[in-house]
């Protein structure tokens, strides 16, 4: 809509398709590995939705791997339909993000065991992902539109720093130097205090800057829900606080997810209003 490109109804579903399937490989895939290398075992999980195949003691987990990159390969064959219809500028996007699914999980070298994956977990599912529904629709590739995504990429790693700061003790005894691990309960929260603050005031900073008209609905975000997001920081993040804190990172993950995009869609409809 803020470009004036028109939409092709099969292309955005298939567009929207591909993340969702990519999401749900990597998921697939790490689950099995955290599995199978004694990382999720029936005694250190906390229910079935942490570790599903822990949880129930599967036997023979192979085929949630084979699964994983069944979703990986058709998004892989969904890509080259978008491919077909705007370019190959989405291919340079789509390749990071397979190689991103890839590299995540499977050895002790692997992104999930780094101190940089909470930020490439970000990167990719808050910012990689808008970027390459916004070129595979336009055939165009807008760099700003990472600067823009700051506040989901960030919000997406702190999902990650909560659930690493839980499972730091299951974690470490298989050997993972995640960021919560390799900072240490004690001074994690001034790294998420940190990362909270980024985001918001980038958030507010595009906000005023980009989309004037839809600010007023974001600062009154902030304001309403300051807690929710204090919280982010200020959360025990332990084994036993795990349901918690994760609960409390997904409410501000929905209200941002929601709400950010309705105060762009605000501007760019009052916006069209007044010119035409």
């Amino acid at each position: 809509m803020e470009t004036g490109v028109s939409l092709q109804v099969p292309l955005v579903a298939v567009v929207l398709l591909i993340p969702v399937l990519f999401n749900a490989s990597i998921n697939l895939i790490n689950d099995y590995y955290d599995y199978i290398q004694g990382n999720d075992t029936n005694e250190n999980i906390f229910g079935e939705t942490d570790a599903p195949l822990a949880y129930n003691k599967i036997e023979n987990p192979k085929p949630v791997l084979w699964a994983g990159f069944l979703c990986l390969l058709a998004g892989g064959l969904l890509g080259l339909y978008v491919i077909s219809q705007a370019g190959f500028k989405p291919l340079i996007i789509g390749a990071i993000g397979a190689i991103s699914v890839l590299t995540y999980s499977g050895w002790k070298n692997s992104v999930s065991y780094l101190p940089i994956g909470e930020l490439v977990a970000g990167f990719v599912m808050g910012g990689l992902i808008p970027l390459g529904v916004y070129t595979s629709l336009t055939g165009q590739i807008d760099w700003s539109l990472l600067y823009k995504s700051i506040p989901m990429m960030l919000i997406v790693s702190q999902f990650m720093l909560v659930n690493n700061t839980c499972d730091m003790e299951r974690d470490s005894a298989v050997g993972r130097r995640t960021l919560s691990i390799v900072v240490g309960r004690k001074n994690i929260h001034k790294v998420a205090a940190i990362f909270t603050f980024v985001w918001i005031i980038s958030m507010l900073h595009i906000s005023i800057v980009w989309y004037t008209i839809g600010s007023p609905i974001i600062i009154l975000m902030i304001f309403l829900f300051r807690r929710k997001f204090a919280k982010i920081y200020t959360g025990q993040r332990t084994k036993e606080t795990k349901i918690e804190d994760v609960w409390n990172m997904v409410q501000v993950a929905t209200m941002v997810g929601i709400l950010y995009p309705i105060s762009i869609l605000i501007h760019i409809l009052v916006m069209k209003l007044l010119m035409s």
